[in-house]
Order: C-alpha cells, then structure tokens, then sequence
C-alpha cells in the first residue's frame, strides 16, 4: 500500500463544495467548450502539440523526442523532466463519465507512481492515470467524496508498445483495459468531481514523491521524475468506452508485436583486443541519459589490452568510478572512499557514487606508453542532496577528498594508490571504507546473470582455499537474501576472487597486514544478491534504492575488504591495493602476490646509479639515476626465489632519456622474452620504463643499454 490507496471521506461542507465545483464545469460545457481532448503527437518538429479536439496547442517541456510512434510519431519521455501541462482554464469539462486511453511503451518503470495524466486535486476532486514502480497501471478518481482507486495485476512489458485505457461511468464505476481486454473493474456508487482549478499534467509528478519502496530509501529524499519511455495517442474524452469499442481501437491500430526500445548498453569502447594504453573517450549511453549533461568531447578514460578484450574503464556514467570490464560484457569495480553517519552532513552518505553531476569527479591520464598507463582520479566525499562535503575543516572549509592514482600494467593487474585528505584522519568514534565489492549490472540483467552463486573465493599466502555460496530464491519477491555470516577462512586470507560468470574474474591482494574480510549483509533484495539501482547512471538525489526490476543499470554488493595503510600523516592516510583481472585458476595468483608483497633483493650496478628499491605503489624496480648524466649501461641483478619471485616485473629508470636494448641473462629480449618499452615525462625529469612477460624464481640478471634507434612501441628486440 502507498500513499495513493487510501479512500477519504468527507465532510458535509466538502460535499456542498463539490456540488459547486460540478455545476460550474457544467456551465463550461454548456457554453460549447471543448468535452475531449485527443494528441496524437504527430507533428513533424517543434515543441508544440496539437490537441485535434480541443482545437489547441500545447508545449513539450523537458527533454524530449519525437521517435516512431503506434500511428505515426510518439513522445520519447526522459525518465526525468519531460512534461505537458494543459492549464486549468483550457481542461474540457469531462461529464459524469469519460475515458482516459494511451499507447505506452515503457524503457524503465517509474521510481514510484507517475502519471500518464493527472488532474488531481489533493485527492479531493479530479482524477489520475498513471503506473507504478513494478508497471502495473492504475486508475484513481473522487466518486461522490471518496478517493477511489483501481490498479492492475498485470504488468506492463518493457519495450514494447502497451494500450492502456481507463473508465468512469456512474453505473459500473472503474474499469481498466490493457491492450482491449479488460485488466480490472471496480463498482462504486456516485458521480465523479472533476478538479475545477488544478492543471492537468502529462507524464510527469505533480511533486517530488519519494522513490519505491519509501520504507527502504535512504537517504529519504523525495524527487522529481517523469515518465521514461514512449507515448502515443493520448486521449481524454467524455463518455465511457465499452469493451468492444476498446477491442476494436486496439486491433485496429496494429501495434508493432515486437520490442520498439533497444536495452542500453553500458558503454566502453571498441570491442575486441586493441593496443595497449589509456586512452581520453567519449562513451556514449543512451540519447535521453547523454543529452541533460554538460560534459565535453573525451571526458572518460579507457584502457585497453592488447591480449585481451577486457579493458579498464573511468566513465561519467559511474561518477568516473574506475570498472574493470570482462571480454563478455560483465562489469565489476571495487568502489572508492565512503564516509557516513556523523561524518556526512544529515547523516547522509558521502562518497562519490552520490555526485550525480560529477561536480568533484574528474580523471586524467597521466601517463600511456606500450609499458604502462598511470591513471589519476580526483573526487570528494559528497553526499546526495545538496552536494555537500564530508568532514569540512571548520578553519579552511576544505572537505573530505582522495587522490587515486591507477598504474596498470599490461598483464591487467593494476595497483591502486588511494589517498584522503581529512581533518578526521585520527576519529576514534568512526572510520572511513575503503573497498566494496561491487559487480555492475547493465539494463537487462538481473545479479543471477552476472554473478555466480559460489560468488567469492578467499585464499591466503600459503595457497589455502576457501568458496563462500549464496542461496538462489525459489522466486522474484522480496526477500532476505542468504548469503554468508562471515568471511574468514582461510584464516589470514589477503586475496580475493569474484567469480563472474565470465572467462576472466576480478581479484584483489592487500597487505597481510590488519587484514580481514566481511560480507556485505544486504538484508532484503528481489534477488539472491543485494541490488540497488540508485547507481551507476541514476540521477535521483539517493544512495540506496531497492532495485525491483533488471529495467535499469544497477549493481549488487558482496563483501568488504580491511587493511592497515601503506602511510599515514596528521592530514592524510593511504593505501594500496593490487586489482585486475584474471583467467587463472585461484593458485595461480599465488606467485603474483609474493611478487609484489615479498619481492626478490634488488642489485643495481652502473656509473650513473645513485640508488635503487622497490616500490608497491608502482609494482615496479625503480632505479634512480644523477640527474645531469647520459644513460649509460645499468646491470639489474634480482635474487628472485619461490618465496620472492619475478611475476612480469616492471622498471623505472629515473633520469633516463632516450631508447634501451635490453638482454635478460645474456640474451637479446625478443628471444628471452617479451619486453615493452616506454617512458614517463615530468618537469623535473624523464624516465625509462620497461615491463616484462617473464615470471622466474631463479636469479635473473637484466641489462639495460642505450639505443640509437627510436621506440617503436612494440616488444624490444635486439
């Protein structure tokens, strides 16, 4: 039951009031005004309308479309802004019986009810015709002082063509066709009170309403949106349709039997493998979601392999949440920084999951080459309504922010370098998180499609195992979803697998340092998973929205990750974490985590060399250089064993200019392995940088020489 159902009584006066109210729209009628109006929304441009009946023009607000209607033309609605508003004064005088009847063809059900026409006035006088969050279609009208209501237990299809028509008539009360055969009858006693000075609305609420289900929303906002989809032949005219009228205007109108609405897709770029790098894009989505937004040509960021289909993906659709996408389509992302409750103005959520307009969320490319691609995301904490920032410094103003720098490599494993800026970087009462596993899902899919019910695979630092299940749901209904209690065997697990029904699977590591697992309780869900479709895309003001439909791009959540940090200070706090994709078996990840947690002693030998270390943040050797010398022959000796092994290493010769032969134990690279070759520009310096298909756990001798010849950007050769 919503706030729609409810019947209401009334008052001696209100009934005096209303008998006013009737015989002054009889007296419009009575002076030859208009008792129907009828569009049929076939104008070839422009915003205007023309009601055929009424001898009257309207205008299209919002954002809108003409597309391929039933007959003709039909309204593209946007979902959020798109309406048509007939004044009170211009609404005919509908009689003691009338008749509401569209075609409808919906690409998302609405948050909550939404009108297809409304003319209603505080539900005390008037009507509305509209449909729900789950699509069924409903009918509503003041009868003799009651609120009367009448909904469908059909529902309505996605993307394709629906005719759907509302009665009154004083003898039989309310009746419902779906596409000419009666979907539901209601009998009531009394006339109907049509709403004299209320204007009459096309598409879209009156006012903001809160999302479906109001009980689980959070935070509760309520909101504005209209209907999203296609409409055509929109009639309002007097007199009660009979069935067989109804049956005939609809066979007569033969209506495409097919889907007239694409599923969007969520977009990353070309298919298929591709050179390596990062690369500026513009990732389109669907006409009415791209047209409201004031982003600029290559504003997202894509980095493709050349191995591989998948890719890695910073796109406006998510806030520029950084996704790892499989050859197959399926999304996966592992969230970004979240404050909440007293650290979030209104105890909202502050994450950048809730800046719908990316006000705060950009990303650049700081550096691509055949080696590696350095990617910078920049966001703040901002909850929801008002954009308002988590934690503000009361001195300077400065909010909540973070710094993530992705350097991806490309075997797709990447290194994620989380850094926040807080004036609450030591609260005591309440921390900050700092990973969700969260898997994407485009229009479409359900969780089921996506996710397999063995969802998550645990394993430690001595290669121990451990597969957690979700229960599958004998239906569709609500219902708590049943997943596990606790995460933690293995004991000590630092590395996770999130088994996609995919080819390639993402993966976290983290520091077998504070480590520790926890399941996501997502509580109710009409799904197995949790599932919640207030992100990615969505524009309403929330951050937790039941999804009850796969109508629009949502995502479900599995698990959180704990670590201590790599480094702290009184003002900041980081922390890594090594991420991708894989289509290895859960052993195999093994020897990828020792690389990078136990990596094997470092021995750099050249004239030039002042230094050398490891750096996690990088995944890399990196060897440092004098600053004014010319490169010159550099020796790198790596005492990698099955404890500390090489698992495609990557270096970093800081001071370096120019190009590199490089041998790996005594001979040329293209015969020993493969080996890509690039380089990183600042102000102060450049650098070499090389990465390596080469996995060994024996000592490994590199040399490094400089070269005449140009790069080519393809695996060095002698």
């Amino acid at each position: 039951m919503n706030e729609f159902t409810r019947p209401i009584g009334r008052s001696a006066m209100l009934v005096f009031m209303t008998l006013t109210l009737f015989l002054s729209i009889g007296e419009r009628a009575a002076h030859g005004q208009s008792s129907g109006i009828s569009w049929n929304f076939d104008e070839a441009a422009g915003p205007m309308v023309h009601d055929s009946l009424g001898k009257l023009d309207d205008r299209v607000e919002g954002f809108w479309d003409r597309v391929p209607g039933v007959k003709g033309s039909a309204l593209q609605f946007d979902g959020y802004t798109t309406r048509l508003v007939r004044a009170a004064k211009d609404v005919p005088a509908l009689g003691n019986a009338f008749t509401v009847s569209a075609w409808v063809a919906l690409d998302n059900y609405p948050w909550n009810w939404v009108p297809i026409v409304d003319q209603d006035a505080d539900e005390q006088a008037g009507f509305f015709f509209g449909i729900d969050a789950f699509g069924h279609f409903g009918f509503r009208v003041e009868v003799n002082g009651v609120w009367q209501q009448l909904v469908s237990t059909a529902r309505l299809p996605l993307k394709r063509w629906s005719r759907v028509t509302a009665t009154f008539d004083p003898s039989f009360g309310l009746t419902l066709y779906l596409d000419g055969v009666q979907a539901g009858a209601l009998k009531t006693e009394g006339a109907f009170i049509q709403a004299e000075n209320t204007d009459l609305i096309v598409g879209r609420v009156r006012t903001p309403i809160l999302p479906f289900a109001s009980l689980q929303i959070h935070p509760d906002n309520a909101v504005n949106y209209s209907l999203d989809g296609y409409l055509d032949e929109l009639e309002i005219v007097t007199g009660s349709r009979s069935a067989s009228d109804e049956l005939a205007a609809f066979e007569a109108a033969k209506a495409p039997d097919r889907e007239v609405i694409p599923y969007a897709v969520l977009p990353s770029g070309p298919p298929g493998a591709g050179p390596f790098g990062a690369f500026y894009a513009t990732l389109k989505y669907t006409k009415t979601w791209d047209r409201p937004r004031r982003f600029g040509p290559s504003s997202d960021v894509v980095v493709r392999f050349e191995k591989s289909p998948m890719r890695l993906v910073f796109w406006q659709g998510t806030n520029f949440v950084p996704a790892w996408v499989t050859g197959n389509g399926k999304w996966y992302t592992d969230e970004f920084l979240e404050a909440w409750s007293s650290l979030c103005p209104d105890n909202g959520d502050c994450e950048p999951m809730s800046d719908k307009q990316s006000r705060y969320s950009h990303v650049s490319i700081l550096e691509s080459s055949p080696a590696r691609a350095v990617i910078h995301w920049r966001y703040a904490l901002t909850e929801a309504r008002n954009y308002k920032g988590s934690a503000a410094d009361p001195d300077t103003g400065w909010f909540d922010w973070v710094d993530e720098y992705w350097t991806v490599y490309p075997d797709g494993v990447a290194i994620r370098k989380q850094m926040l800026w807080s004036s609450k970087i030591d609260n005591k009462d309440q921390g900050y998180e700092w990973q969700e596993t969260i898997v994407i899902h485009g229009p479409g899919q359900r969780p089921e499609d996506n996710i397999e019910a063995n969802a998550l695979t645990l394993e430690n630092m001595h290669g121990d195992i451990h597969t957690y299940h979700w229960t599958p749901k004998a239906d569709q209904s609500l219902d708590n979803t049943k997943g596990p209690g606790q995460l933690d065997q293995p004991a000590d697990a630092n590395i996770q697998i999130v088994n996609l029904k995919a080819e390639e699977r993402p993966f976290e590591i983290v520091w077998t340092k504070g480590n520790r697992f926890a399941p996501f309780h997502a509580h109710k869900s009409y799904s197995m998973f949790g599932w919640w479709n207030h992100w990615p895309v969505a524009q309403i003001p929330s951050s937790g929205r039941l999804a009850v439909a796969d109508d629009r791009a949502s995502h479900s959540s599995l698990s959180h990750i704990f670590w201590d940090p790599y480094s702290m200070t009184d003002r900041t706090e980081t922390k890594l974490l090594m991420c991708g994709l894989t289509s290895q078996p859960p052993p195999q990840l093994l020897p990828l985590a020792k690389s990078w947690l136990s990596p094997p002693e470092l021995k750099a030998i050249g004239v030039e060399v002042l230094s050398s270390e490891y750096d996690p943040s990088q995944r890399a050797f990196v060897v440092q250089l004098k600053h004014s010398a010319k490169p010159s022959t550099v020796v790198l000796t790596l005492d990698a064993s099955s404890q500390s092994p090489l698992v495609n290493p990557a270096f970093v010769i800081e001071n370096w200019s120019g190009d590199a032969k490089v041998w790996i134990n005594g001979q040329p690279a293209k015969s020993a392995g493969s080996v890509h070759i690039g380089s990183s520009h600042s102000i102060e310096h450049d650098d070499l940088v090389l990465w390596m298909q080469l996995s060994s756990q024996e000592r490994t001798v590199i040399r490094i020489e400089p070269a005449l010849s140009d790069r080519s950007g393809r695996p060095v050769s002698d």
